[in-house]
């Protein structure tokens, strides 16, 4: 790597050289399949107030809500949600470990 100055700063050519961009297809499309899962779950009308946003690699899944109401709502009924959830993405060789429901994120993913 090239150096500036004689500091500890990187060339940004180098850095981004470095970077690791792989688009993981098949991460993607399981994220589609459990959009669409929650949407049948829930329903037409309670699918309007909560979405999936992400599954992380450790298992666990993020819904965000429309409103701190939708997000308790659907707290309480966790469980019930994983279960359904489970049975759902067993074709996609997945375990749904734990759902997080975030009202916070709604508004910067409200345009999807």
């Amino acid at each position: 790597m090239k150096k500036i100055n004689n500091s500890n700063f990187e060339l940004l050519e180098d850095i981004i050289k470095n970077l690791d961009l792989k688009y993981n297809q098949e991460a993607n499309q399981n994220l589609e399949q459990l959009k669409n899962y929650w949407r049948d779950i829930l329903g037409s009308n309670l699918s309007k107030l909560s979405k999936v946003y992400n599954f992380s690699a450790d298992n666990i899944l993020t819904i965000v809500c429309a409103d701190s109401y939708a997000a308790n709502e659907l707290y309480f009924e966790k469980e019930k949600l994983i279960k359904y959830m489970n049975e759902k993405v067993q074709n996609l060789g997945i375990i749904i470990k734990d759902i997080k429901f975030d009202y916070k994120k709604w508004k910067e993913n409200s345009d999807e």
